[in-house]
C-alpha cells in the first residue's frame, strides 16, 4: 500500500501531534506526556483505533516508530490502569467534524455544509449525502434520557446566596474559564 501521509512513522506523527501541534511535553522514552510521568504503578501503552471493530486495541509494540501511518491511522497513549471503554472513539468524522460524547452516546458534530449520513452517527458527508448503515441508536436520545442535557443547555454557577451569577450556554466554552469562575465565587 502507498503511504499518503507526510509522516514517516508513528513516532514522527506523535511528535508532531503532541509537541508541535498541541504544545504538550512529550518524552515517551522518559515516560512523560504532559504533566504525567509513568512510575512503578502504571505505564503508558500505545493503542490504535480498529476501524473494523470500532474499538481501541493495544498496538503490537509501544514503540511508535514501529507503527505505519496512513490516512485513517489514529493512535492513543493510554495509562495501563485506564478503563479503555471510557476512551473517546478513534474517529474524526471523516475530517469534517468532531466527536461529541463517548461510548454509545458518541456522535459527530459535523462542520457547516456537512451532515451525518442516515443512522451513521460517527461520519460526516457533504450536505444531502446518502444514507449509510450504522449504529441505529440515536446518541442524542440515549444521552438526553440519562442526563437531560443538550446542545443548548445553560449551566449556571450559583453563589453562596443561591443566586445565579454566571451562565454558560451551549457546548463551546472553556473548562479553565468555568473553573476560574467557580473559584472566584467560592472565594467571595
Amino acid at each position: 500500500p502507498i503511504n499518503l501521509t507526510c509522516y514517516v512513522d508513528g513516532s514522527e506523527f506523535a511528535e508532531f501531534a503532541l509537541s508541535k501541534n498541541a504544545e504538550i511535553e512529550y518524552d515517551i522514552a522518559n515516560g512523560t506526556i504532559g504533566n504525567w510521568t509513568s512510575d512503578v504503578s502504571w505505564t503508558w501503552q500505545l493503542h490504535s483505533w480498529d476501524d473494523e471493530n470500532e474499538s481501541w486495541k493495544r498496538a503490537a509494540s509501544d514503540d511508535p516508530a514501529s507503527i505505519g501511518i496512513g490516512l485513517s491511522t489514529h493512535l492513543a497513549w493510554v495509562s495501563s490502569n485506564a478503563n479503555l471503554s471510557a476512551l473517546p472513539p478513534g474517529v474524526d468524522c471523516n475530517g469534517h467534524g468532531w466527536v461529541m460524547g463517548s461510548g454509545s452516546s458518541a456522535h459527530c458534530m459535523c462542520d457547516k455544509g456537512w451532515e451525518r449520513p442516515g443512522e451513521d452517527w460517527l461520519s460526516c458527508v457533504i450536505g444531502g449525502g446518502s444514507s449509510a448503515p450504522g449504529n441505529q441508536t440515536d446518541p442524542h436520545d440515549e444521552s438526553l434520557g440519562e442526563y437531560e442535557i443538550g446542545h443548548s443547555t445553560v449551566t449556571f454557577i450559583i453563589d453562596k446566596e443561591q443566586r445565579k451569577r454566571v451562565a454558560y450556554s451551549g457546548i463551546h466554552w472553556k473548562v479553565d474559564d468555568f473553573l476560574q469562575d467557580v473559584k472566584t465565587l467560592a472565594d467571595e
